[in-house]
């Protein structure tokens, strides 16, 4: 069963699964766009995380739960975060463990959670409330995870991704696609900075293969590819594949955290729901070196990236380039 399908990491291990020859469920709202995971599913169970009862039925009889479900985003409600990163996760665990049949729950969660250091580190970093909202989140998130594993005897696995991008990227593809066309893209510290990228068929193996190898239950993995791409690399590639010019503009870190604290402080003040110019949370991604360590990953479940990173490009691009990623990106 599969949570978060009809979005970006989630609909990419649905189709998958589904290649594999796995018999897979998909827990989806009512409503919602399936175009992500199309006719990959064999059963579809409507409903949200944040209902126990469409929980239960969706984890019914299933052997392996991936909850990719959540609200990725730098900007929104409390409540909203919360609901989707603290309380759906719990509830999927807490039903996968009354279910009887569940060998492995995965649970998605982010290196958000260590809170942006300076210098990255591996799994044994302690995690840290910086207090933005995503970050606070995922991070009560996996506690409650845990909480719900010890109550209920199910094995988890969590892993946390950096950087995913790759055809129908949100954040990292259409977001910076655009804000590209726009001419509105800058760099923070000149784009020198490793960006922890994961090409998100790399992170969708990576996942099934931590679900199913017994030495990963109880453990947290960190995942990105190997290669110390900077975000000057990647977004001079992004934007060459669409025909636009890369950044013009260059802010340093420290006046780039003054624009987005009187960005957030104004927004907030005026009640205001649309995202900021800049935020704290865009500001830390973009000047914190997000290479962190992979080696446990690599040791216990043989992690690696089939798709380097001009290959991982060349698939965006042909997908910003298809009709459907250029209704996302016009130009």
């Amino acid at each position: 069963m599969v949570t978060g399908a009809s979005g970006f990491i989630g609909g990419h291990l649905t189709r998958r699964l589904s290649e594999l020859g796995h018999r897979v469920r998909v827990l989806v709202r009512e409503g919602s766009d399936r175009s992500a995971f199309g006719d990959a599913a064999a059963e579809i169970t409507v409903g949200t995380m944040c209902d126990p009862d469409s929980v239960r039925r969706a984890v019914r009889g299933v052997a392996r739960v991936y909850n990719c479900a959540g609200m990725s985003a730098d900007w929104g409600r409390w409540e909203d975060f919360h609901r989707a990163n603290v309380d759906g996760p719990r509830n999927i665990v807490e039903a996968a463990g009354a279910a009887g049949t569940v060998r492995r729950v995965l649970h998605l969660s982010t290196t958000d959670v260590y809170g942006y250091p300076t210098r990255p580190g591996a799994e044994d970093t302690p995690p840290k409330d910086i207090g933005l909202p995503y970050n606070r989140s995922k991070l009560l998130g996996e506690r409650a995870v845990w909480k719900a594993a010890a109550d209920t005897g199910v094995p988890v696995t969590v892993i946390r991704p950096v950087t995913v991008y790759g055809p129908g990227s949100k954040d990292f593809v259409i977001e910076v696609g655009n804000l590209l066309v726009r001419k509105q893209m800058i760099h923070i510290r000149g784009g020198e900075v490793p960006a922890g990228l994961l090409y998100v068929d790399n992170a969708v193996e990576a996942m099934i293969n931590a679900a199913s190898t017994e030495e990963t239950a109880g453990r947290t993995y960190n995942l990105r590819d190997p290669e110390l791409t900077t975000w000057r690399e990647y977004v001079s590639a992004l934007a060459s594949g669409i025909g636009a010019q890369p950044p013009a503009i260059n802010l340093p870190a420290s006046l780039a955290t003054v624009v987005a604290t009187v960005s957030e402080k104004l927004y907030g003040a005026l009640r205001v729901s649309s995202r900021p110019v800049l935020t704290r949370h865009t500001v830390h991604l973009f000047n914190r070196d997000q290479s962190y360590a992979i080696d446990r990953a690599q040791r216990d479940f043989g992690f690696k990236s089939a798709v380097d990173f001009p290959e991982g490009m060349r698939r965006t691009i042909a997908w910003l380039d298809s009709a459907e990623g250029r209704e996302r990106v016009p130009r």
